[in-house]
């Protein structure tokens, strides 16, 4: 005979059990359509981005590595960026904290600022997540003018370099500090500023974003390692920002200043139009003429070449130049060379911009020797397996401009067809024609010329 225990419990508690048992379950199944919504619900539309005001988030200037990511990430995962301007990188780090960006780029944070923030954050379900450190600045301080103090100023350059400063400096007024490439990017502006310094610091550059946004993080995680692994990432510094020079020289943008205030305004008109002509930025040339020459038609080279454009006898003669001290004949003829060489390296497969720097770098040192570094450099991207139609890829400048080097090297150069040469000049004289051409835009864009750019840089220089 068995027996069955009957339950004791009064009515109300066995309903109380069954109530709770109930509750449980529909706990976990709202927890589980919780994850499934997580799981599944697509990238927010529109996600903003915090960013300090600095010259390298400038759309204008061109040579932003950040806005090319950013416009990389919009186009892999089909979203919209709205961009919001801070004024220092820790208000960027605060506002993703606060949940008012989805996404912070902390550009020249310290790297202790940046570590003790993530140790902070740190737990079971940290807000925040920090990409890697894709660039490290070394900060220098400036030494301004003797009398010079910055107060009170309207000047968009200098009150950037203050606001820069005030994240690096105990005392961002007097002895204002701030990362290399902001300062190099300053600098052409600033005329009030006598040397800089290295002060042995340094500022990192890293992405931040919000871990609680549907699927962000993992769109981001996604992303910095697809970048990792293409080599995106040295290769868009190198293209944005690797012409920058390692040291700064307040006074080479002094001698810029003064070329461009004493000697170009009377060739303004000679260098619009062969420009115009020749499809050239004015700009540009005006800047290939001041590496070349500082605009003094007498200079000669240690090589023996002559004039405004340092160029050789044989080429000005191929260029059909009746009289090489007639400057507008010299100039003319100096836009119509650029336009060749550029022209050549567009016919054997280059966009117009990649093929404008080989043409430089020919233009300083010969178009055959720029040939051989290419052919060098797509040796080595032949070795790497990076063939089309059973043929090397053509290597872009970032690749070139790093062979062009070696052709210093007996050992190298007596594989080529046109031997030794000085490619390392080459490569400096690309960099430093562009980063004249970034400061004379720059100069001109604050005078807001539309027309006659360069005869206005006289009224700009002398304000």
């Amino acid at each position: 005979m068995s027996t069955i225990a009957q339950d004791k419990a009064p009515r109300w508690a066995r309903q109380f059990r069954r109530e709770r048992i109930i509750m449980g379950l529909l706990s976990l199944a709202l927890f589980g359509l919780v994850i499934n919504y997580i799981r599944t619900v697509p990238l927010p539309r529109v996600l903003v981005v915090a960013a300090p005001l600095q010259a390298r988030m400038s759309g204008t200037s061109g040579f932003s590595p950040e806005q090319e990511l950013l416009e990389r990430f919009r186009q892999i995962y089909g979203v919209e960026v709205r961009l919001v301007l801070t004024r220092t990188p820790e208000e960027v780090l605060e506002m993703v904290e606060q949940g008012k960006a989805q996404i912070g780029l902390a550009l020249g944070v310290a790297p202790s600022e940046a570590d003790r923030r993530e140790d902070a954050d740190a737990g079971p379900r940290p807000r925040m997540a920090y990409g890697p450190e894709y660039d490290r600045q070394p900060i220098y301080t400036v030494d301004w003018t003797e009398g010079f103090l910055p107060t009170g100023t309207n000047r968009p350059a200098l009150d950037e370099l203050l606001r820069v400063a005030a994240s690096f400096s105990q005392d961002p007024v007097l002895a204002p500090a701030l990362p290399l490439d902001a300062l190099h990017l300053l600098l052409p502006f600033l005329p009030e500023v006598r040397d800089v310094a290295p002060t042995g610091r340094e500022a990192g550059y890293r992405f931040v974003w919000r871990t609680d946004v549907p699927k962000l993080d993992k769109a981001m995680r996604s992303f910095w390692n697809q970048l990792a692994a293409d080599g995106t990432l040295p290769a868009l510094r190198e293209r944005t920002m690797g012409f920058l020079p390692e040291d700064p020289d307040p006074f080479e943008m002094e001698m810029l200043r003064r070329t461009l205030a004493l000697y170009v305004p009377p060739h303004a008109g000679t260098i619009t139009k062969a420009s115009r002509k020749w499809r050239l930025d004015p700009i540009l040339l005006t800047a290939v003429i001041h590496q070349e020459s500082h605009f003094n038609p007498g200079a000669v080279s240690a090589t023996g070449v002559r004039g405004l454009m340092q160029m050789t006898g044989d080429t000005m003669e191929r260029l059909g130049v009746q009289d090489p001290n007639d400057d507008a004949e010299v100039i003319t003829a100096g836009a119509r060379y650029l336009d060749m060489l550029r022209t050549h390296f567009i016919e054997l497969g280059y966009g117009r911009e990649d093929a404008m720097l080989f043409g430089l770098a020919a233009f300083n040192i010969g178009q055959g020797h720029v040939e051989d570094a290419i052919g060098l450099a797509q040796v080595g991207l032949a070795r790497d397996g990076r063939v089309q139609d059973g043929r090397a890829c053509l290597p872009a400048w970032t690749a070139v401009r790093r062979v062009l080097p070696t052709l210093a090297s007996l050992d190298v150069a007596k594989n080529t067809h046109h031997g030794l040469c000085r490619g390392a000049e080459a490569v400096e004289f690309v960099d430093k024609v562009r980063y004249f051409a970034y400061a004379i835009k720059g100069l001109v864009h604050q005078i807001g010329a539309q027309r006659d750019e360069l005869s206005g840089l006289r009224l700009a220089l002398a304000r």
